[in-house]
């Protein structure tokens, strides 16, 4: 996971033009702090098309290890007020009521996981199913990740008891060399990946695709249910006493995850701020966007409680892996986690039915 850098301060032009909620606007300025899981492009459009600003709002993107905390350690800085928000997997919230710092997800970004499972095109007529996987070497990324809880969940669901198969250990770095490399020497039979390696390792030719977990049509079908992944997190008390606040960060992404919904790749590339790119290949990014544009939730950016239900199932039975991370997921009081309170649809119901 990358780091999140040092502070940026998100600003725009625009203010209270075309905002049913143009007083708020008009006023002075709020600042939301944020953290956010590595560089969001939904986040960059909402500065550089002006709705953060059109809704009264500075965003102050924070890097956590200034609070002396891991990454994944939202909870606690949401809960203490040392953050406002926070743009990250839902699971968090998961993980947050098992340890005590019950945080809630107030709108969804992403409703699939843009996860591809895949195997190696020697193997596939002998893989056909997650029932196939046992005696197999599986890359499947850190143990404590959402790639490895999905596939072990999986797994389960097709009978299959927990070490059936071997997983690959990869470094962050070169991963998408090393599973090539063990393509080619017959040590990787299945891969469970996101982009840009997915499509890199389908270029090989070398590979097929076993379960498709990059729409939420697609996601459903292997699942169940769609899959809240990014998503827009808080605190219970943040909520209480700035409900106008999240409202109007609220209205800022539906704004611009509509805009994502109606432009291509392209397109959105043209409207991210220059510094988006730099040090960047600017064709590797927006084929990117564009390989990723069939995760994100599409005109309804609520929780359907299926997936929620579904997101706490498949975490709180995960063993994840002896990892710090790994362990601190695992463990904590699953008897905290009601599915219910891990989220609320009241703030993005009401932006999507009042804004036009």
């Amino acid at each position: 996971m990358t780091k999140s850098g040092a502070w940026l301060v998100l600003t725009a032009t625009l203010i209270g033009i075309g905002s049913p909620w143009g007083a708020f606007a008009a006023g002075p300025m709020v600042t939301v702090r944020m953290s956010v899981d590595e560089d969001p492009i939904v986040l960059r459009l909402g500065e550089s098309l002006g709705y953060f600003r059109q809704e009264g709002l500075t965003v102050v993107r924070v890097d956590l290890e200034r609070l002396g905390k891991q990454d994944y350690l939202i909870q606690e800085p949401l809960m203490k007020g040392q953050l406002d928000a926070s743009y990250h997997w839902f699971n968090h919230a998961v993980f947050g009521a098992r340890h005590g710092f019950p945080i809630k997800a107030v709108m969804l970004f992403n409703d699939a996981p843009g996860m591809t499972i895949m195997v190696a095109n020697r193997v596939k007529d002998q893989i056909r199913s997650v029932a196939d996987f046992e005696g197999r070497n599986v890359a499947e990324g850190a143990g404590y990740g959402t790639k490895s809880v999905i596939t072990n969940y999986l797994t389960a669901k097709g009978g299959l008891p927990p070490g059936s198969y071997t997983p690959v250990m990869l470094g962050k770095a070169g991963r998408q060399d090393a599973v090539i490399k063990g393509l080619k020497a017959g040590t990787v039979d299945v891969m469970t990946f996101q982009e840009p390696v997915t499509s890199a390792l389908l270029r090989t030719g070398m590979v097929a695709t076993l379960y498709d977990l990059n729409t939420r049509e697609s996601t459903v079908r292997v699942l169940g249910a769609s899959f809240p992944a990014q998503s827009l997190l808080t605190s219970p008390g943040f909520i209480q006493e700035h409900p106008d606040t999240v409202q109007h960060l609220v209205n800022a992404f539906v704004r611009t995850m509509r805009f994502v919904n109606t432009h291509r790749a392209e397109e959105i590339a043209a409207k991210l701020p220059s510094g988006y790119f730099a040090g960047k290949d600017r064709d590797a990014e927006i084929e990117f966007i564009r390989n990723t544009l069939p995760t994100y939730a599409k005109g309804d950016y609520s929780f359907p409680q299926a997936a929620v239900q579904l997101a706490a199932e498949i975490n709180l039975s995960s063993r994840f892996d002896q990892s710090e991370e790994g362990q601190w997921r695992a463990t904590g009081d699953k008897s905290r986690v009601r599915v219910s309170e891990l989220y609320t649809n009241s703030f993005v119901n009401k932006a999507m039915q009042e804004i036009r």
